[in-house]
């Protein structure tokens, strides 16, 4: 998997949630991934986003920022969120923008063969954020993420 587009597919196929919260990612560097999401599927009662929605969306954002890039590298190791900290600052009415940034800038190549040639996992943590369409911050979600290397 090398490109977003083959990366978006692996995620609708691996975690259905993915496509019924309608997430298109839009863009990967090396330590940022950006992202959106309409409002309809992640609605809720007040008609604003559903906060389990914008929970999600980050904790996928930040999860695929790391596994794409594992992937890219020969890592075919697992990756899950170990804990994360969530706060939501203001409702949102529209369309979700959702940003995923490194704390911490990694090597990937070098986190790779790491990763392939020692018995240990390593732990990632990732800041997202869900903007509206006014470019505000309305969640914020800093998460810890454990990348477990796989037995074959």
């Amino acid at each position: 998997m090398s490109d977003l587009q083959s990366f978006q597919a692996f995620l609708y196929q691996n975690i259905p949630l993915v496509e019924n919260m309608q997430l298109k990612l839009q863009n990967i560097s090396e330590h940022q991934l950006s992202a959106a999401a309409p409002l309809s599927p992640n609605i809720n009662d007040k008609f604003t986003v559903f906060g389990g929605s914008s929970s999600a969306l980050m904790t996928i954002c930040g999860w695929s920022l790391i596994k794409y890039h594992l992937e890219a590298h020969e890592a075919h190791h697992d990756v899950v969120i170990h804990q994360a900290k969530t706060h939501w600052t203001k409702a949102q009415s529209d369309d979700l923008i959702i940003k995923a940034k490194l704390c911490n800038e990694h090597n990937w190549e070098e986190l790779a063969q790491k990763l392939n040639t020692r018995n240990r996992t390593t732990k990632i943590t990732v800041k997202c954020q869900v903007y509206n369409q006014n470019h505000e911050v309305c969640s914020t979600m800093t998460g810890d993420y454990v990348v477990l290397k796989q037995q074959h």
